[in-house]
């Protein structure tokens, strides 16, 4: 009897632990969340132009990509590593990476993921901060309205994520301020700058802010072009973006000096100057003293 008292209580207990053992999840995320979150910290990085912390945030998040074999975490990174090259000015780097990035998603089967590759590769085919090659003005136009187009017509396959959908309406912006409409490029400009405000994207959005007022300064329209350089600083600040601040107040050095206001064209760089020395930003702080020099005593 007490043999079998002792049998019922263990098959009992055994009951039990199974009953309560923690279910086994279908599918594992750990190591895609982690290349996720370092291909955010590349990003910010990026946002910021620290190269250096960027290039290692990305090659993380690479070696986490390859190790899990999934083609979308792969993309991205490759798209992401790719613009960081890209802002350096390795044109061939940050095409090779969005091309493989194409061709993965091709192969794969990601339609929104070979959109968003070929918004980057378009955006490598315009003029506007692409310091390698030198474009006469009928070659420039024809990209920008090249990019433009192929730019429109992904918009519906990256529509479900807000930040490929943002970068797409940037570049549309750039390809329309390349082709002097002026008013369409800062209304292209303001859609990325809603979908960064309202995900609180505070780096990005300050860069937009700095687009529309590049876009304005182009138009000839300068007090609102200062309007804007001090949104896209209120922004940065926020985001306590040292980089991005600099640049702000070196753009607003080169307003006032366009217009020949030197007292305040030489407090903005030297404001410039101070920040990026700040930071340890010297090739900033060594842009802010060449300019400062070159407005004399």
């Amino acid at each position: 009897m007490k043999s079998n008292t002792i049998a019922v209580f263990a098959a009992l207990l055994v009951l039990v632990s199974c009953s309560s053992a923690p279910k086994r999840p279908p599918e594992v995320f750990t190591n895609r969340n982690a290349a996720a979150g370092q291909l955010e910290m590349g990003n910010r990085s990026l946002a910021r132009s620290d190269y250096v912390n960027a290039h290692i945030f990305f090659e993380e998040a690479w070696k986490l990509a390859v190790s899990t074999d999934d083609p979308e975490s792969r993309m991205r990174v490759r798209l992401a590593w790719g613009n960081a090259w890209y802002n350096q000015g390795k044109l061939d780097k940050a095409r090779s990476l969005w091309q493989a990035a194409l061709d993965e998603a091709t192969e794969s089967g990601y339609p929104h993921m070979a959109g968003a590759a070929r918004i980057y590769l378009a955006r490598g085919t315009l003029a506007e901060g692409n310091s390698v090659e030198q474009l006469d003005a009928d070659e420039r136009k024809r990209r920008a309205e090249a990019a433009g187009q192929i730019v429109r017509n992904e918009l519906s396959s990256i529509r479900g994520n807000d930040l490929y959908l943002a970068f797409a309406w940037k570049v549309i912006g750039l390809a329309e301020k390349e082709l002097g409409n002026f008013t369409e490029a800062e209304s292209a400009i303001r859609r990325a700058l809603d979908i960064h405000e309202k995900g609180r994207y505070l780096e990005d959005a300050a860069y937009d802010w700095y687009l529309i007022a590049s876009v304005r300064s182009k138009e000839g329209n300068t007090e609102q072009a200062l309007q804007a350089l001090d949104r896209a600083i209120s922004f940065d600040r926020r985001a306590e973006n040292a980089n991005g601040l600099g640049m702000s107040w070196m753009a607003k050095g080169l307003i006032e000096q366009r217009r020949s206001d030197t007292v305040r064209a030489r407090a903005a760089y030297e404001r410039a100057h101070e920040i990026f020395r700040a930071a340890f930003i010297e090739a900033g702080a060594e842009e802010a003293r060449r300019k400062l020099e070159s407005l004399g005593d």
